[in-house]
């Protein structure tokens, strides 16, 4: 009974105790704008949208747990369920992976004519009485359709929908990468100089 009377105490006097193998907190070093030409301002916050970065989700833990996989693409390569946008959040520090849509609420009823009839892509009401969705193909598409839209003084809101699940690797990692990576003219040039 005694050796049972000193183990409990030993646990309680453990737990008790500050752990020196806590971990520090991250510093909050900003991260910065890699390409100012495509930053928005949506809802007060910059976000920043990469070009040449595509999002794959992957199905992890027996479907649970949906996981985006960043990696480089062609900038204008669509936006597709299986091909996400990537964009950076400068206000909130967050990567987020977005689909292309803007949404937006007409300050009138019903929709100004003028947006029906331009042929938005993907142009539908979305939520009842009066929010609609368009569709943009690529990051440079979508960053004009929001700026178009955002200018319009008959539109209550305009927002860029943003996801910020969970990412297996970062986009400025994956734009760091590719950078280093000679391109097959580099190595062209090299081996034509020797």
């Amino acid at each position: 009974m005694r050796h049972v009377a000193l183990v409990l105490v030993v646990a309680f006097a453990t737990y008790a105790s500050p752990s020196f193998a806590q971990l520090p907190v991250p510093s909050q070093t900003s991260q910065q704008v890699r390409d100012p030409t495509m930053v928005v301002e949506d809802r007060g916050q910059k976000l920043e949208f990469f070009s040449t970065l595509r999002a794959s989700p992957e199905v992890m833990s027996g479907g649970r747990v949906v996981v985006h996989r960043v990696k480089v693409a062609r900038a204008d390569a669509p936006f597709g369920p299986k091909s996400l946008g990537v964009v950076y959040n400068h206000t909130i520090q967050a990567q987020g992976f977005l689909t292309g849509e803007v949404t937006f609420k007409p300050r009138e009823s019903g929709l100004p004519s003028d947006i029906e009839s331009a042929g938005y892509h993907g142009l539908k009401k979305i939520v009842e009485p009066n929010i609609y969705v368009v569709v943009a193909r690529t990051p440079a598409e979508l960053k004009a359709l929001f700026a178009a839209l955002k200018a319009r003084n008959d539109l209550d809101w305009v927002e860029i929908p943003v996801n910020y699940g969970i990412s297996a690797n970062s986009a400025t990692a994956v734009l760091d990468a590719a950078k280093k990576v000679p391109t097959h003219t580099t190595q062209s040039q090299k081996t034509a100089g020797k």
